[in-house]
Parts: structure tokens; C-alpha cells; sequence
């Protein structure tokens, strides 16, 4: 090991696990900062920044650990209709049966029922990268 780097990896590992464990509250690592990033040259508005959240390393083991572990399980705990964010599954299926969905309501010229459509602007809801 070179002369300006510590040997923590052995105090690091006890720490983490003993908090996955339930041995020791993971209040200490649980602190974050806030950084606002502007998404454009000269921001005027909060609309107009990004929030970015800065972690401790130990708080980024515990929770790619945490994550780990989850995605064992994760496709028994999400519903089969859910297309996005998991291994196997495209958010593109989703697309195609918008697509037939609305062609149906083309289609559709007789009867008293009828059918309607919502369409949800998301971008209100989940802050997106341009």
C-alpha cells in the first residue's frame, strides 16, 4: 500500500456491516448536501436548476449493497405489468399497446359505450435530463 493511503477497508467492511445488520444506526451516514446545478446559462428561477444530492462513500456501499441484495427478489415483489426498470422488460412494449389501444378507439363507431383516454404529462412529476 502506497505512503499516503489509509488501510480502512477492513474498519470500512465492520462499519457497513454492521449497520446491514442492525448492529449500529445508520443515522451518522444518512446526512446529505444539496447542490443546485443550473440546467441552463444564466438560471432566473429554481425551475431552472437541477438538484443534485452529495453522498458519503459509506452511505453509497450501504445502499449499492442494499440494492444487491433487493434485486434477487425485486421480480417476485413488482406486479408483471410493469415494463420499465427491470432485467427482461422494455418500457417500448408499452408503447406499441398505447398505440393499439388508441387504434381500438379509432375504430370504435357504434354503441352507447364508449371509451376515454387520459394522457399524464410526467415531466411535472419525474425531473428529466435534456
Amino acid at each position: 500500500m502506497g505512503p499516503i493511503k489509509a488501510p480502512v477497508g477492513k474498519d470500512v467492511t465492520e462499519y457497513c456491516l454492521g449497520i446491514l445488520n442492525g448492529d449500529k444506526g445508520a443515522e451518522a451516514v444518512n446526512n446529505k448536501y444539496i447542490v443546485l446545478i443550473p440546467k441552463i446559462l444564466h438560471p432566473s428561477t429554481l425551475v431552472n436548476f437541477r438538484p443534485i444530492s452529495l453522498c458519503s462513500v459509506i452511505y453509497k456501499i450501504i445502499t449499492k449493497t442494499m440494492a444487491n441484495i433487493l434485486q434477487r427478489v425485486i421480480g417476485s415483489c413488482i406486479d408483471r405489468v410493469q415494463s420499465a426498470l427491470l432485467p427482461g422488460r422494455l418500457i417500448s412494449d408499452k408503447v406499441l399497446l398505447a398505440y393499439e389501444i388508441l387504434h381500438t378507439f379509432k375504430k370504435k363507431r357504434t354503441g352507447h359505450k364508449g371509451y376515454m383516454a387520459v394522457k399524464l404529462d410526467m415531466s411535472k412529476a419525474y425531473d428529466r435530463v435534456e
